[in-house]
């Protein structure tokens, strides 16, 4: 009898437990997929330690959903079991779609519980893409599978003993890994239990929303700076993806193999004191385009500042002068553009001439894209097109780990070779003596948000005009435009700022300031408190100043009364 009834519980007619069961083999399945593809064989290891925290997950669902069924009445325990069913799914189909991404949650660890809709509607949207959500198809397929197949028969009835067995394994590997889990949904709820344990007080009130614009301000057009005289017919906007100043320093322009900057040194000014305003690349290239900063975090809510890619701005000036604007990403799909209304032309990967021979990267809706250098023909074919350009490039390498793991380079090591190629083709076609080369990155590392070292990011003008020199004033995304002006006309640079306010990446609400005499301070809003602090800084008037900037934007910028 009992025997009989371990049977009828595990294996043979529990719907709650087949639905248990099939999600733990999809999680299986689809670690060892994404893991195989990878090509990696170190990323086997944390695949599989997630999958013991599945386990988990799972079962601390299944346990209390079946607690709540145990506590009903007898008769309202066929529909609880039923809705317990769709419960248990619904986890897993959530569940299912974390394994494609776990490298890059690897690489740039987020709580996930600090989200929002709007966030969860942009990574499925843009990121993800619907295509990706095939793991949840294959999870509820599954379900359905093994609630339709019929009743093992008796002879399997060592079945049900050996899958406890496995069972209380992968819960004691589990419980012992979670300390250093991979698992996103174990590394948020381990966040939220540390700062609800670690009992602190706010230091500051939380950030509140900007207040309704009441009326929109139309932009005045204003007329181009770019009159007279230019030094140079041929600008050229380089983006790199997620470099800090220290890293570019070190590998770059010190590395032995770095050849490009050898060749360019004595014609290149190299700003060392120069920072991004956002740890996120859309409101970074905004800052740059626009100089103006947007007081949120990228990809939670577009639609509180997207007004700002109206105003007046950098590719308009250059376009009323004259220089044909183009904005280039070898993204397959980049719905993230800045100040988009205004360039003559956007290129994506299928606009480009491309070589059977380049790498490409296929790990997501947005990720999927062909190496840069597949670009470099595109723009010199530009340049030869037009007698004044303006190209910016928003390169793509680096942007997920599957590039290094694809090709072996490092992000920084791809980009000499990248420079030097494109300084091979515009000399090669005659174009080098009427150009400039801008080399900025976005942001540093996004999943360090309170460290002033990610928010100093390197800034390299190159062209053969130019003198060796280094800028030491304190600069950041805010002042491009006032400093590609200079390089281009000749008139002054902008003045030193004494201090920054700085916006982390979307992952986390943290934002802060940074002051030219090297004191900084950040604040999660979240829970209120001081995450770094250096110098003389008050949080409170931080808080207070960050909340004016927001107001001030919001009623510039923001979203109207509906």
């Amino acid at each position: 009898m009992p025997h009989t009834l371990l049977v009828r519980l595990y294996v043979v007619r529990d719907r709650t437990m087949r639905i248990f069961s099939a999600l733990l083999f999809v999680q299986l399945i689809l670690h060892l997929c994404y893991s195989l593809n990878s090509r990696d064989p170190l990323l086997l290891p944390p695949h599989l330690v997630a999958w013991s925290h599945d386990v988990l997950l799972l079962s601390l669902v299944f346990g209390l959903l079946r607690l709540c069924t145990f506590l009903l009445p007898a008769d309202k325990r066929p529909v609880c079991d039923t809705l317990a069913g769709i419960v248990l799914t619904g986890s897993g189909m959530l569940l299912s779609l974390y394994p494609q991404m776990l490298r890059e949650y690897l690489s740039f660890p987020a709580n996930i519980l600090d989200g929002n809709s709007s966030s969860a509607l942009i990574l499925v949207r843009e990121y993800l893409g619907f295509n990706r959500l095939f793991p949840a198809v294959f999870a509820i397929t599954t379900v359905l599978v093994a609630l339709l197949i019929p009743a093992l028969p008796v002879r399997f009835s060592w079945l049900p003993r050996f899958s406890v067995v496995l069972w209380i394994i992968l819960l004691a590997v589990g419980m012992m890994s979670v300390p250093r889990s991979p698992h996103p949904v174990i590394g948020s709820l381990k966040e939220e239990l540390s700062m609800i344990s670690s009992n602190a007080s706010r230091a500051v009130p939380s950030l509140l929303p900007a207040p309704p614009r009441t009326g929109r301000q139309s932009e005045i057009p204003v007329k181009s700076r770019m009159i007279g005289q230019v030094n140079a017919t041929h600008l050229y906007l380089i983006v790199l993806e997620g470099i800090t100043a220290d890293d570019f320093e070190h590998d770059f322009l010190q590395g032995r193999e770095s050849r490009f900057y050898r060749r360019i040194a004595g014609n290149s000014v190299y700003f060392n004191n120069y920072y991004t305003t956002n740890l996120d690349s859309y409101t970074s290239l905004i800052a740059m385009l626009t100089s103006k900063q947007v007081p949120y975090r990228s990809y939670t809510d577009t639609g509180l500042y997207d007004a700002v890619n109206e105003t007046s701005n950098l590719v308009r000036d250059y376009r009323l002068s004259g220089f044909h604007t183009l904005f280039v990403s070898t993204y397959d799909y980049q719905p993230f553009i800045p100040v988009r209304k205004d360039w003559d032309g956007i290129m994506h990967r299928s606009d480009l001439h491309l070589r059977g021979d380049w790498v490409s990267v296929e790990s997501g809706r947005m990720e999927s894209a062909t190496e840069d250098r597949a670009a470099i023909s595109t723009l010199l074919s530009e340049t030869k097109r037009y007698p004044k350009t303006f190209i910016m490039q928003e390169l793509v390498y680096g942007h997920t780990t599957a590039w290094r793991a694809k090709t072996g380079w490092s992000s920084l090591a791809y980009y000499d070779r990248y420079f030097n190629e494109l300084l091979d083709r515009l000399v090669a076609e005659g174009a080098w003596p009427q150009s400039l080369i801008i080399i900025v990155a976005d942001h540093g590392n996004r999943s360090d948000s309170a460290n002033k070292i990610n928010y100093r990011v390197p800034l390299l003008v190159v062209g053969p005009r130019l003198s060796h020199g280094i800028d030491r004033i304190m600069r950041s995304h805010l002042d491009l435009q006032g400093i590609i002006d200079t390089f281009m006309t000749g008139s002054a640079l902008p003045p030193a700022r004494e201090h920054l306010f700085v916006v982390g990446s979307t992952e986390r609400w943290v934002y802060g300031m940074i002051g030219a005499d090297g004191s900084d301070l950040f604040i999660d809003n979240k829970s209120g408190r001081i995450l770094a602090k250096h110098g003389n800084l008050e949080p409170r008037t931080l808080h207070m100043n960050f909340q004016n900037m927001i107001d001030a934007f919001g009623e510039r910028f923001g979203p109207g009364i509906r």
